[in-house]
């Protein structure tokens, strides 16, 4: 039997897996260090005659030239060198200045809360006599604050968080073979694969970080060794069935991490092996084909990023083979996240986004740092911070330091763009700070939608800086969050005052997560990121039970303004509504709504149409609204203008004596209009120099020639080296007639006439 399998056979009893669902402590106990030092391979240098000195009663020098083995190999096994730890303390310190105080605040807030021989199961009361629930318990299981004991230990000098560290790893350790821990069956198991997995993570670079220091014991070294191989059997054997999500993920990636560290335990490869595989199943199956993440979240795509990089860096340090494919899938991720970048760098909030409740934008530079050091595009580079984040800076060696330091930087070509296989469509000026953009969600995952808002066909609007209509960051267990998850803080439309998200339900542990089992399906008929005119339409069914049929158009003025076509039929009257996030006041009951930023710049919506009934200002938690509400009927279109304005002077005025108003450098019309020898009969006309846009049009005359449309068209007419060019912009083919003779135009063509057509 090979020494892995007598190691295994020793330290555990191999039963039949259930995966995912076992009682953990009892199928895969602790080994004691008896056993464990009885397993150590003979097959590896030196290990013979460290058994031998253990077995003989030496167990004190056992164990000091084991981790001294060890300490030897972390050096040159790790993300970083621990003979570097001063070095790169005192580099850390002048980066990052504030970062002494927060790891210290954030470990006297943990060393506040627990005892260093804390409980591990619920129901108890922690250190500051706080009755622990499902989602602190999780949280404490992550040992999220595991590496700020180890940098106050070493930036602020206390030498007393060593111990505590130390003994919160034996506390585990004994509650576990005690069997008083959470288990993964009942709901918040301190060994299910994320938890596990993070606390691996935190685990590990504390571990790292204090073989730095002479007071880090060699049987405290040897001690955290055997719970991170514990931890990898029981992550091993927890997960044998492939389950979506990043959960998972997580825990795999520890896996990965423990098998690298610590080949000697490995000499198979089944850890590594089998995590890789797993891995790789996941990067195939949850990186969609556009390279965004599949729960559709900037939040869990990030997280994803962290997992693969994490694994491939490593591979990259350890010379541990990883599979090709693995680079075009990372890379893909980068550049999806491009896509979405917002002009003044950022990224957009977009499902459960959780780090700052109420944020409406995200940090993309420490993300994009990662990119530029596994691929150094100067487009990432635009887009990546000089320095990476405090967490990051310790995955990134000298030499990716330095290169990001003197980093290759292009501003990105991409303009309007989509993530269609994701469901993320952006309208974009440009990349200066101030141009427009636009996001658009359509899409719900089709495998664990888990993390989806009530926000089909909602849509972000950025100008100026600022982040016009946004949406908001969420957190689990605050009251709030299944509000701030649906859609009345969505920029969506609604019928009957029902949101997109129904039948609620929180997760088994009870930590505050919850999703909604009902969400509507979308259908994108239509996609024109190039022109003049650019254009998206599409529909859901989320009323569809209540016998409505709902869709939404979305025409881009290109960098001036944005022309909202929300359609509503139904088989009796309904009360339909266009709900839009801002602080907004009411310029025209209910024409006019603005809001005014604090450099004079703003927003105008201007409703077109009429057959409103309502606008009302309301909030939650300090983010207001404005919903606009129909009468009651049938069938009912909002007609909505949103034209952000760079200062004063440029506010939409009201209409003229006429009915014609001017929005941005466009007059427009309604129902008809003459222009010298040109005329039209539409709903709407948009005019601007040799362009003509049409919506609803019946009826052109362009000259000499009349045009006759079947059925009403929205058509985009302009003269182009003096020739006349209509391009259709509906979603079905029409035919227009013109003395006799049929012209048929399918959506987004462009018809061509001489003028002696």
């Amino acid at each position: 039997m090979n020494h892995l399998r007598n190691y295994l056979f020793f330290l555990f009893l191999f039963i039949a897996v259930k995966a995912m669902s076992q009682n953990e402590t009892k199928e895969y106990p602790m080994p004691s260090e008896e056993s464990f030092f009885e397993t150590l391979p003979d097959s590896i240098s030196g290990f013979a005659e460290i058994k031998s000195l253990y077995t003989d009663g030496s167990r004190t020098e056992a164990i000091k030239q084991l981790a001294s083995y060890f300490k030897v190999k972390a050096a040159e096994r790790f993300f970083f060198n621990w003979q570097n730890v001063p070095q790169r303390m005192t580099e850390y310190n002048e980066i990052y200045p504030s970062a002494a105080k927060s790891h210290l605040k954030y470990a006297q807030d943990h060393t506040s809360d627990f005892s260093a021989s804390t409980s591990w199961r619920l129901p108890f009361v922690n250190k500051a006599g706080k009755q622990m629930d499902a989602y602190a318990i999780r949280h404490l299981f992550r040992q999220h604050k595991a590496g700020d004991l180890a940098f106050s230990f070493f930036l602020s000098d206390k030498a007393e968080y060593l111990p505590y560290f130390t003994e919160h790893v034996k506390s585990l350790g004994s509650a576990y073979q005690a069997g008083t821990i959470e288990l993964i069956e009942d709901g918040n198991g301190a060994y299910e694969a994320f938890r596990g997995g993070n606390r691996i993570e935190n685990w590990v670079l504390a571990h790292h970080l204090f073989l730095a220091s002479e007071k880090y014991s060699a049987e405290d070294q040897v001690l955290a060794m055997r719970m991170f191989l514990h931890h990898a059997e029981v992550l091993y054997h927890t997960n044998q069935s492939f389950n979506y999500g990043n959960h998972q993920t997580k825990g795999m990636v520890a896996l990965a991490v423990i098998s690298m560290m610590y080949p000697e335990f490995d000499t198979n490869k089944k850890y590594y092996d089998f995590a890789i595989a797993i891995l790789g199943e996941h990067l195939e199956k949850e990186v969609n084909a556009d390279g965004f993440q599949f729960e559709r979240s900037f939040h869990y795509h990030v997280g994803d990023i962290d997992n693969y990089f994490r694994v491939y860096k490593l591979a990259q340090i350890t010379g541990s083979p990883i599979p090709e494919a693995w680079s075009g899938k990372l890379k893909a991720m980068f550049s999806a996240t491009l896509a979405i970048a917002l002009p003044n760098k950022n990224a957009p909030v977009i499902q459960d986004d959780t780090d700052q409740p109420m944020a409406t934008q995200n940090n993309l530079g420490e993300i994009m740092a990662l990119g530029y050091a596994l691929f150094p595009e100067p487009e990432y580079g635009y887009l990546a911070a000089n320095h990476p984040s405090e967490e990051y800076y310790w995955l990134l060696g000298k030499a990716d330091l330095e290169n990001l330091q003197g980093k290759k930087s292009k501003k990105p070509t991409v303009k309007s763009t989509a993530l269609e296989s994701t469901g993320y469509y952006v309208f974009r000026e440009g990349w200066k700070e101030n141009d427009l953009y636009m996001l658009i969600s359509t899409g719900v995952s089709k495998e664990k939608p888990d993390h989806q808002h009530g926000d089909v066909l909602g849509f972000q609007l950025f100008a100026n800086g600022e982040m016009l209509m946004p949406n908001y960051q969420v957190r689990y267990p605050l009251p709030e969050f299944q509000f701030f998850k649906n859609s009345w803080v969505k920029n969506v439309a609604l019928v009957d005052s029902i949101p997109q998200g129904q039948d609620w339900t929180g997760n088994q542990g009870g930590s505050g997560f919850g999703k909604f089992q009902t969400l509507p399906k979308a259908l994108v008929s239509q996609w024109e990121p190039k022109g003049e005119i650019q254009a998206f339409r599409g529909s859901h069914d989320g009323y569809q039970t209540i016998g409505v049929n709902y869709g939404r158009t979305i025409y881009y003025f290109s960098g001036d303004f944005f022309l909202i076509l929300d359609e509503f039929e139904g088989e009796r009257a309904h009360e339909f509504y266009q709900n839009f996030q801002g602080n907004y006041s009411l310029e025209e009951t209910p024409m006019i709504a603005r809001a005014n930023l604090a450099n004079a710049s703003g927003l105008d919506i201007i409703q077109l149409g009429d057959q409103i009934s309502n606008a009302k200002i309301s909030g939650n938690k300090g983010k207001n609204r404005i919903t606009f509400q129909s009468i009651s009927a049938n069938k009912h279109r909002f007609t909505t203008i949103i034209k952000p304005y760079g200062k004063y002077e440029d506010r939409t005025s009201l209409p003229k004596s006429d009915g014609t108003m001017t929005v941005g450098e466009w007059q427009i019309n309604k129902g008809s209009s003459q222009v010298m020898a040109d005329s039209y009969v539409a709903e709407y006309i948009f005019k601007k120099d040799e362009m003509t846009f049409l919506v609803g049009m019946t009826e052109m005359t362009l000259g000499s020639q009349t045009f006759l449309s079947a059925i009403p068209a929205d058509v985009l007419i302009s003269t182009m080296d003096g020739k006349l060019e209509i391009k259709s912009f509906g979603e079905k083919e029409i035919t227009l007639r013109s003395n006799g003779q049929d012209f048929t135009i399918s959506a987004l063509e462009t018809l061509t006439l001489n003028p002696t057509q």
